[in-house]
């Protein structure tokens, strides 16, 4: 029995969407003895913060950043396929992004692969018809009844369709019942045949690793939803504190013989003058409530918001507020990375799946390979120039330099096109050349004193040489030509050093 019913899926599909009781402010909890007219006016003034669309977007969009690499074996019937997968101008990529929203919303999409009816005669025809097999998507909601085997494989599903509507009826609700030898359909009319292709023309993409055989896990981002739940009832409750106890209060003493009914009539505003007993000890006065229950409020309207980060896996993201240490940083990028790798690689095992079902379909062989990226490039660009500029400070070698403004490129300007990345990393290595030999005083001095040590044959030319790579950042080549002119040279009669006189 599945744990998780349709009204789950329901409330999903609402927080994800800010419909139904977000929309019409059904969710928002009445208080103990409110009255109908309060309640109602709540509602109406009601607004969502939606979290769990920009959660469930951040788990799929930067898998979706580039394209996959997918290559096949000539076939034109799969090259218009991955043009237009569901006979409605959907490409491949696009399908395969809106299934794994789903998946990441309910857990699961299920990827229905069918063919046409009607075949043509010709492979001419089924291009130009496009009379070839199609791809949509089965939410979990929509599955009534599945059977795996001891190993947990699903070898037959069920599940409901909306069919052609009409202005003037209800929707009609097809049933399809599919397999590994047979399939179903009923509603208007009823079919049936042979499941020639020996399997299910079925795939399931799951938002992570579930155990065998469990088809219809509970959604990851269904304690998110719940979370947003109770901030759209906090920003409601938050509201209403503020309408009620934004406006100070006037306080009025009463004079001798005043009544009640007569010091509420008096009226206050700023283009009117009010009087008063002067003889009273108390003058009129304001008042305001305290705001202590309202700060309180807020209070757990931030820790909501970062708790709903925390469980989506994006701690590091700007909108929660938290000094961590740089290990611990780190640590929340690899969580997220992780996660991004882990979907794609889903959608890379989906995608192989329905090529093999294609193949089926067809009686064709695509030897299909389809790599998503698994570099997202989750960085904390500003925590990372920081180490940059630190490792820079550090002024080690001018080889090292290059490597870390190489990195800096990588980091700030990775969205840049190809050809410009390239042209600045090589910018960056010509300068890195440049610096190389490019010597200050005192380095100068220091060098020509290891030459002059050559020639004077206090120190062997190998030494020299691996000094001037070492300590001077010379390459092999011109290090090798420089002691090697002095090998021949006279020695000075005075040696040069740091402090000699001329």
């Amino acid at each position: 029995m599945d744990l998780f019913q349709k009204q789950d899926y329901k409330f999903l599909t609402d927080a994800y969407y800010g419909t139904g009781g977000f929309k019409d402010g059904n969710y928002l909890v009445p208080h103990p003895r409110e009255t109908p007219e309060k309640y109602n006016q709540r509602k109406e003034l009601s607004y969502y913060l939606n979290y769990t669309a920009a959660t469930v977007n951040s788990h799929v969009d930067p898998i979706f950043r580039t394209e996959p690499s997918r290559e096949w074996a000539a076939n034109d019937l799969f090259s218009i396929f991955v043009q237009d997968s569901d006979t409605m101008g959907t490409n491949l990529s696009r399908f395969m992004k809106r299934a794994a929203l789903n998946a990441k919303l309910y857990a699961v999409a299920f990827i229905i692969i069918d063919n046409v009816a009607n075949q043509p005669n010709t492979l001419a025809d089924a291009i130009t018809q496009r009379t070839l097999p199609y791809v949509y998507i089965v939410k979990p909601e929509q599955v009534t009844n599945y059977t795996t085997n001891s190993k947990g494989k699903l070898i037959s599903i069920t599940y409901e369709v909306a069919g052609e509507e009409n202005i003037n009826e209800n929707k009609s609700i097809t049933t399809w019942e599919w397999t590994e030898t047979t399939w179903k359909m009923w509603g208007k009319e009823t079919k049936e045949g042979k499941n020639f292709i020996g399997r299910l023309p079925v795939v399931p993409l799951f938002s992570k690793a579930m155990d065998n055989g469990n088809i219809k896990p509970q959604s990851e981002f269904y304690n998110i939803a719940r979370t947003n739940k109770r901030l759209f009832n906090l920003c409601s409750e938050i509201d209403e504190l503020i309408r009620n106890q934004a406006f100070n209060i006037l306080t009025y003493p009463a004079g001798e013989g005043q009544t009640q009914i007569e010091v509420k009539e008096i009226t206050v505003g700023t283009e009117n003058v009010m009087s008063y007993d002067g003889q009273l000890s108390n003058k009129p006065e304001f008042i305001a409530p305290s705001s202590d229950p309202l700060q309180q409020l807020r209070d757990e309207r931030q820790d909501l918001i970062q708790e709903i980060y925390r469980m989506a896996e994006l701690s590091h993201v700007t909108g929660v507020q938290q000094k961590t240490s740089g290990v611990a940083k780190a640590w929340d990028f690899q969580q997220a990375n992780q996660c991004l790798v882990d979907m794609a690689l889903n959608c890379e095992g989906a995608e192989r799946q329905i090529a093999e079902i294609f193949e089926l379909l067809t009686s064709s062989k695509l030897n299909y390979n389809v790599k998503y990226s698994d570099d997202f490039g989750i960085v904390d660009v500003t925590g990372e120039l920081d180490n940059i500029s630190t490792a820079l400070g550090l002024n080690i070698g001018s080889k090292f330099n290059t490597e870390v403004k190489k990195r800096a490129v990588s980091v700030y300007l990775n969205d840049i096109p190809e050809e410009q990345f390239d042209a600045v990393v090589k910018d960056i290595e010509s300068r890195g050349q440049d610096e190389t030999y490019s010597f200050n005083g005192a380095q100068v001095t220091s060098a020509v004193e290891v030459l002059l040590a050559v020639a004077a044959k206090t120190l062997a030319p190998e030494t020299a040489k691996l000094m001037l790579m070492a300590f001077f950042g010379l390459d092999e080549g011109r290090a090798g030509q420089m002691v090697d002119a002095q090998k021949n040279a006279e020695a000075p009669s005075v040696p040069v050093t740091a402090n000699a006189q001329y």
